[in-house]
């Protein structure tokens, strides 16, 4: 759990804000909506203002999450409109990066306003006057709760709902390596508080559209396994969502299902970007350490999860990753 002291600075940081800006990174995810979605229930229980802002659409099934829909900026809301905003606090969740925040660390970088981060990864462009980071966290949801509770600020059902989003996302319906006692203990109590785990469950995973559902069938076509199938590529180019009508959010968690086959310890899925290049999400058993290999690219996250940029074509997209795991290997059976 984070030093007291360091959420006695963001209480003292809230307390002084009246109109709050709350964002998280590119490609919404359930760990940064149900953090934004419980802070601004906070802030709004505190009687404060709150504006939930997104940096790209968000995927259909975290709608709920929201009474209304947020603001994408660029779709939305300009980053000129931002700047006339009478915002006197930003509150960044899940990233401190500025490479996930496009347009954003721009605006963030000359805006006089406090910066506030909370955050679980390890890797980190420090963009907050006050951050809290805790990498021991399996989801930013986690320390965003440790904070309600120092602070005593109450918790409603939505706002429980939502942690538990955050946390079980991130931790993939609690079967991901970082699924430990803490993550039960939070279950349990934001449970007593509220939460329903069944139809949380129904809401995220049992409301497949027709075409995600294909483009998931195009994606399991495209198995390729390497090094004594310890290695799983699979991968899914602009043709496959023209063809399904699915688009680029529908690939959430995509990447865990060939984490199944007995034999793969590591994989990665190549999603086509509109530019040519690919959007590579990275997973591990334990024994690969996928965040020295996306940072290695720019990319970064946790060992066992992380996510990188690539220049296409596919196949040396292909080749940079396996090259990079196939040394991993090596070194891991000399050591």
């Amino acid at each position: 759990m984070p030093a007291t002291s360091g959420f006695a600075k963001v209480v003292k940081l809230v307390n002084k804000s009246t109109n709050v800006l709350v964002t998280s990174h590119i490609r919404p995810d359930g760990d940064g909506c149900g953090s934004i979605r419980a802070i601004c229930g906070a802030l709004a229980g505190l009687g404060k203002k709150s504006q939930p802002l997104l940096l790209s659409p968000l995927a259909s099934w975290y709608e709920f999450l929201f009474e209304s829909p947020v603001p994408i900026l660029g779709d939305d809301i300009t980053i000129e409109q931002l700047s006339n905003k009478d915002f006197d606090l930003v509150i960044i969740v899940d990233t401190n990066s500025c490479v996930q925040l496009p347009e954003l660390d721009k605006w963030l970088k000359t805006s006089p306003l406090p910066k506030l981060v909370i955050d679980h990864h390890l890797t980190g462009d420090g963009l907050g006057d006050v951050e809290i980071i805790d990498t021991s966290a399996a989801a930013t949801g986690q320390i965003v709760y440790d904070l309600l509770r120092y602070a005593g600020w109450p918790i409603t059902e939505a706002m429980a709902e939502a942690l538990f989003v955050a946390i079980s996302t991130d931790t993939g319906w609690f079967r991901f390596l970082n699924t430990d006692a803490r993550v039960f203990r939070n279950m349990a109590e934001l449970i007593d508080l509220g939460a329903n785990p069944s139809e949380i469950y129904s809401k995220l995973y049992q409301n497949y559209s027709p075409a995600r559902f294909k483009l998931l069938g195009k994606m399991l076509e495209s198995l390729e396994l390497e090094l004594d199938r310890k290695i799983a590529f699979q991968h899914l180019t602009r043709a496959d969502f023209e063809e399904t009508g699915a688009v680029g959010r529908d690939t959430e968690d995509f990447v865990n299902e060939c984490q199944r086959i007995a034999s793969v310890e590591a994989a990665a899925l190549f999603v086509e970007l509109k530019d040519g290049d690919f959007r590579c999400s990275l997973r591990s058993k334990g024994e690969i350490d996928v965040r020295a290999i996306a940072q290695k690219f720019g990319g970064g996250g946790h060992k066992v999860a992380s996510g990188v940029n690539l220049p296409g074509p596919l196949e040396k997209a292909k080749e940079l990753i396996l090259n990079e795991m196939k040394q991993q290997f090596t070194t891991n059976q000399m050591s």
